[in-house]
């Protein structure tokens, strides 16, 4: 079942007011935690009905707000032990999974930055490829 994003997003954006992912965790009680991951760039848990997203501290501050985004793709979208499960077991469901969380950071990142600027690219430590995929879906907006 496609799920939809945007919606998704808008809502979320509507119900606590703000577009600002830092502020939008605080206020789902989404705890963010920042360590040394080496290749790691960040991931998100769900312990005891607890909420928490770790990124790299080694990245960059544009960096870690794209991580943050993706992660609370996962934690807004797939939160559920089935969807645990079959992201543990199944390399096709993990793919699509990455790819629903992608597309939710840019949903998400498209609501505070009209392009993703060559400025912005240079600053960032992702990769190029993560990065032209998060600007193509930003562009099909």
């Amino acid at each position: 079942m496609k799920k939809n994003i945007k919606l998704r997003v808008n809502n979320l954006i509507r119900k606590y007011s703000t577009k600002n992912p830092y502020e939008l965790c605080s206020k789902m009680n989404i705890n963010i935690f920042y360590m040394e991951l080496g290749e790691i760039k960040g991931y998100y848990k769900k312990v005891l009905k607890n909420k928490y997203i770790v990124i790299n501290d080694n990245l960059d501050d544009y960096s870690k707000k794209i991580v943050l985004c993706h992660e609370m793709g996962h934690a807004i979208l797939h939160c559920n032990k089935k969807i645990n499960f079959m992201k543990n077991n199944f390399l096709y469901y993990s793919n699509e999974l990455e790819n629903e969380a992608n597309e939710f950071a840019a949903e998400l990142l498209s609501r505070q930055y009209e392009i993703l600027t060559d400025e912005l690219i240079k600053e960032c430590s992702l990769g190029i490829t993560f990065l032209e995929e998060i600007k193509k879906l930003l562009e099909k907006k």
